[in-house]
């Protein structure tokens, strides 16, 4: 129930059946580890084509097993799963089949070595993975439902479907030390991470995993088809046809559970789906097959046979229709339906050619990744906390060392994880971030020049969409010192100082920047409930012969500036139906906009002092299209007229979430961070608070030194 490893260690519930197993085979064979799993997981991947024959001559003949064991061994499921790594799914869904397969076949076995073998196994589905675990429950229950009360039209008798509750009841049994133990935290569906009481995993998950309606509905099809198939045949469908039916709905119907608040990661129900859809091909292929002859020789008969005799050469007048009939023409019609099938269905099947290709996507350790786990090895302590990427922070694992991961909420099974998760992502992606709910402001600090950066919360997206920043290469200060003219750019003056100060009403962003002759402090204020976020510019120096004379401001925005007055800015972006202003209140600036998308601001301080301060106030945000582009234009204008009266209204009551870096590191008691997107490494390289300790042309690997309290 404890990694020591895992997302900083903690309860992490791995469901460990495929751990013991492939630790056992390493044990008694002398492999290593990694060809241990390679052999387990190519094993059981080819026994799941066997398994996929054996289940489907039970349910239909050996001749439709066969079509089937060859789709099952070109499935993309199948193989995208060993591509990504799930080798515990790989064995549970093989582990299921081969239960329901000795459930169905009763006649070949002794009934007492039958059970104890199948509760074993049974017990063996739920050590080794949870979602597994669940559906098998679901599907074998829902089946010994309809069972008992279709006993008659299902031809089984009422008995023979009590005994599948045995195993059930068994296996449970015999892990039950495992599940009292595990079930509370993991698999409870009163935890937040499934009931969406994390509006942020509820968010993500809809847009992003949320399986669509046109992608699923080939399944349905499949289902009613193989409905069609057997009524066709004049055959009642009993109780192994039925099992196969719930098989596959189940799993697709579970991929819209959010209708009724289960939010989870739908896309791997689809897993389960996969070998009764393919069951259910393969029997289309074997019934469609002798249709599609006889319809061929029929219309040859019909249409061919007068070309044929009316032809002068007397080799094509010898030429029957019925001799193109038979079991050759069936077995060409079946090669021609596994071609289509193979070829034209997409996430079907998978060529040689696309495995490599994804293969070559989801590669995560190469030579130079694995240099840089040696190094932690050989010299990181082994209790030092390790802040990486998701994927390479599952192999920091290996190196054994508690390893906190970057990961996605979406793939958060355990409610603990999120917290450190979202530090986690939130510290390899920017310094500072501050949002009240109706806007987010960002600052990477030592890092791009963008900063601040403001971004718009979007209604249909967990992600916010950056619109505007401030270009601190771009931003420019005018002064004289002893009555010499000088410039400076902002990005020129070192960073002295950054902090944030809070309370319950407001959450305040300084940088302190300077040199000798200038010290600038900029201060971005987000209030709790509104839109508009205060930016001040505050220039002052210690030297008595500097005055300061103007600043010019460049801010960069996705956006097109559409209104321009002495009291604000009005940018807008149509083809995303977000805009952005800025509301001037004290000293207004001269504008221009730039063919790049830059708004320059030139602000006159007036002033012959060694101090200056310029104060605006800036919002971005998405705004409703309205039935015309031009009513829609209407609105927006008088929405940034009315914006100029009421900036300072509240419009909602959520909190201020806020991001500090420096707090995030002591919460996760960070040791080193690993990156890999390089383009990150000006941020952790220029902060004193990182030192740069491994470098190769794919990792970097920063030491932590622990940072001070706040400010």
């Amino acid at each position: 129930m404890f990694n020591a490893y895992h997302m900083g260690g903690g309860n992490s519930n791995t469901f460990p059946g495929y751990h013991i197993f492939v630790s056992g085979v390493a044990f008694f064979t002398g492999l290593p580890v990694y060809l241990a799993q390679i052999t387990v997981v190519i094993l059981f991947s080819s026994l799941f084509v066997a398994m996929a024959f054996l289940i489907t001559r039970k349910v239909f003949n050996e001749s439709v097993a066969l079509i089937v064991a060859f789709l099952v061994g070109v499935s993309y499921y199948d193989i995208y799963i060993l591509l990504w790594s799930g080798y515990p799914n790989i064995i549970a869904l093989l582990l299921i089949p081969l239960v329901f397969y000795l459930l169905l076949e009763k006649a070949r076995f002794e009934r007492l070595p039958r059970l104890v073998v199948v509760s074993v196994l049974s017990a063996t589905i739920f050590l080794t993975h949870s979602l597994s675990s669940i559906m098998f429950i679901v599907i074998s229950l829902l089946a010994v439902f309809i069972g008992l009360v279709f006993s008659r039209n299902l031809e089984i008798g009422r008995r023979d479907v009590l005994e599948w509750l045995v195993p059930l009841f068994i296996g449970g049994l015999i892990v039950s030390p495992f599940l009292i133990k595990t079930a509370p935290i993991y698999l409870n569906l009163d935890s937040a991470v499934y009931t969406g009481g994390l509006p942020d995993i509820q968010k993500l998950l809809l847009p992003m995993r949320l399986v669509p309606i046109e992608f699923i509905l080939p399944f349905f099809v499949c289902f009613f088809l193989g409905l069609a198939c057997f009524k066709q045949r004049h055959r009642k469908i009993r109780f192994p046809e039925m099992l196969i039916f719930l098989w596959l709905i189940i799993p697709v119907v579970l991929t819209q559970a959010f209708v009724v608040g289960f939010y989870t990661d739908y896309e791997r129900f689809l897993y389960f789906a996969n070998l009764p859809l393919i069951i259910l091909v393969g029997a289309g292929i074997f019934l469609a097959a002798p249709q599609l002859a006889k319809a061929t020789t029929q219309f040859l008969s019909t249409h061919l046979t007068q070309v044929f005799n009316k032809n002068k050469f007397s080799k094509l007048r010898s030429i029957k229709p019925h001799r193109l009939t038979g079991q050759p023409a069936v077995t060409l019609f079946m090669v021609i339906l596994l071609l289509g099938i193979i070829f034209w269905l997409p996430h079907f099947s998978m060529m040689p050619s696309e495995g490599f290709q994804m293969r070559s996507q989801l590669q995560v350790m190469d030579k130079p990744g694995y240099e840089a786990l040696q190094w932690i090895e050989n010299n990181t302590p082994k209790n030092a906390v390790f802040v990486a990427d998701a994927l390479y922070g599952w192999w920091l694992g290996g190196a054994q060392r508690p390893t906190v991961s970057a990961v996605e909420p979406i793939f958060i099974t355990n409610s603990r994880e999120f917290q450190p998760a979202l530090l986690a992502t939130q510290l390899l992606d920017t310094n500072y971030l501050i949002d009240n709910g109706l806007i987010q402001v960002r600052e990477d600090g030592y890092g791009t020049s963008r900063n601040p950066e403001f971004l718009v919360k979007l209604h249909n997206s967990y992600y916010p969409a950056a619109f505007l920043n401030f270009n601190s290469n771009q931003t420019v200060i005018t002064y004289t010192a002893n009555k010499e003219l000088h410039t400076v750019k902002l990005s020129e003056l070192p960073i002295r100082e950054m902090y944030l100060e809070s309370d319950n009403a407001a959450t305040t962003l300084n940088i302190i920047r300077g040199n000798e002759l200038v010290k600038c402090t900029q201060k971005t204020t987000v209030y709790q409930g509104l839109r508009f976020v205060n930016m001040t510019q505050s220039l002052s120096s210690s030297n008595p012969t500097v005055d300061f004379i103007n600043i010019e401001l460049a801010a960069q925005t996705k956006g097109n500036l559409t209104t321009t007055n002495n009291t604000y800015i009005a940018i807008e972006d149509p083809h995303t139906n977000t805009a952005g202003q800025l509301i001037f209140t004290d000293n207004q600036p001269t504008i221009t906009q730039a063919q790049d998308n830059t708004i320059t601001m030139h602000f006159n301080l007036n002033t012959q002092s060694t101090r200056g301060e310029i104060n605006f106030y800036v919002s971005v945000f998405e705004y409703a299209s309205q039935d015309s582009s031009t009513t829609t234009k209407n609105r927006l204008q008088q929405q940034f007229l009315n914006n100029t009266k009421n900036y300072t209204d509240k419009i909602s009551e959520a909190p201020i979430d806020t991001f500090d870096y420096k707090q995030a590191i002591r919460e996760l008691n960070a040791s080193y961070i690993v990156l890999r997107d390089h383009t990150q490494i000006q941020r952790f390289e220029n902060d004193p608070t990182f030192h740069l300790v491994f470098y190769n042309k794919e990792i970097a690997i920063f030491q932590v030194h622990q940072p001070s309290q706040p400010h």
